[in-house]
């Protein structure tokens, strides 16, 4: 899974428009050439055909939802995370739903069936009958300095009829910083400087290779202060994974109690582990109390965050290689995840 980091975003104005107007297939959406970013620190963006180049790979694979509540009609924004039709959310932005239209990119218009929500992500997964492509979505971290995208949908007309995206340009400045959201569990994230709102949950970060990176959670401070959080987006995949399988989320479990080792330079060297559950999966692994947990199935482990983000989606029964630091020596060991 990716690992935390943060960007700071400038804002830049791209559009990308389609006619959602129509039950059947609409002309292919089309570019309409907006005003880029001028900040020094874009340099790497060469204008709308740079930005426009790293959002269209995901194009295909980003859905308007028009929700239909008592109160009124919002727009928000989808992803399709596995062929077939399946479609994540944000619960905030369909919650209380009376029904949701999914707008494909080529304008088609179906309703949606709510599949179901994890209560400690608000990850939410709906499905349509019509089978698109899925996004790529990656467990690597953009590099430091390269150029990423947040696609948001938006509403155009008095009447929602041809959603649009908002683009946002910027660069990755640093990574390795874990911060924690959610309901009691705290996961490693993605920090954007960027305006986004909470209407916009769900929306995509995009790397330049096109994959995506993250899936926007929340949306802290007011003004131009406000920073947009991103989960990662493998565990946004795994958790709608066991969503379609079961429903629900059900957690495998590694009966370790563990914290932050200490930080060098701020950055963390892994989650050291202070109890050990008699029996448990750590247990039969042979993990012992003291050493310290630096990386799970080739992703590195900075911290619990980063430790508690890797193993969420996982079900009881997940083999996973950890890289483990004991006694000074470095050892790899397989553990089972079980269900208590």
């Amino acid at each position: 899974m990716a690992a935390c980091l943060v960007v700071t975003m400038v804002v830049a104005v791209v559009v990308l428009t389609a006619d959602a107007t129509r039950e059947v297939a609409a002309p292919p959406a089309t570019w309409v050439s907006g005003v880029p970013t001028t900040e020094a620190n874009l340099s790497q963006l060469t204008g709308v055909q740079r930005m426009t180049s790293v959002a269209t790979p995901v194009h295909d694979s980003t859905v308007a939802l028009l929700v239909d509540r008592a109160s009124g009609t919002t727009t928000a924004t989808g992803v399709v995370a596995e062929a077939g039709g399946i479609i994540v959310a944000l619960r905030p932005v369909v919650a209380g739903a009376r029904s949701i239209t999914v707008v494909e990119p080529d304008g088609t218009r179906q309703k949606a069936m709510n599949v179901g929500t994890d209560a400690t992500t608000g990850i939410t997964v709906l499905r349509i009958t019509d089978d698109l492509p899925a996004a790529d979505m990656t467990d690597g971290d953009p590099a430091t300095g390269s150029v990423v995208v947040a696609m948001a949908m938006e509403s155009r007309g008095p009447t929602h009829e041809s959603p649009a995206f908002r683009l946002y340009a910027g660069t990755v400045m640093f990574s390795g910083v874990a911060t924690g959201i959610g309901q009691g569990t705290e996961f490693c994230t993605t920090g954007v400087d960027a305006p986004l709102s909470s209407g916009d949950l769900g929306s995509p970060l995009v790397d330049a290779s096109g994959s995506v990176v993250g899936i926007l959670d929340a949306v802290i401070g007011t003004g131009g202060q406000r920073t947009s959080v991103f989960l990662p987006a493998e565990l946004v995949q795994d958790v709608a994974e066991q969503i379609v399988r079961n429903g629900t989320v059900d957690h495998g479990v590694v009966g370790l109690g563990v914290t932050d080792a200490p930080t060098a330079n701020n950055v963390g060297t892994g989650a050291v582990v202070q109890s050990v559950m008699a029996g448990g999966a750590g247990a039969l692994a042979g993990l012992r109390v003291g050493d310290v947990i630096v990386d799970v199935e080739g992703q590195a482990v900075r911290s619990v965050a980063e430790l508690s983000t890797r193993l969420y989606g996982e079900p009881p029964g997940s083999a996973l290689r950890f890289t483990v630091v004991s006694d000074g020596v470095t050892i790899h060991t397989l553990v089972v995840l079980t269900d208590s």
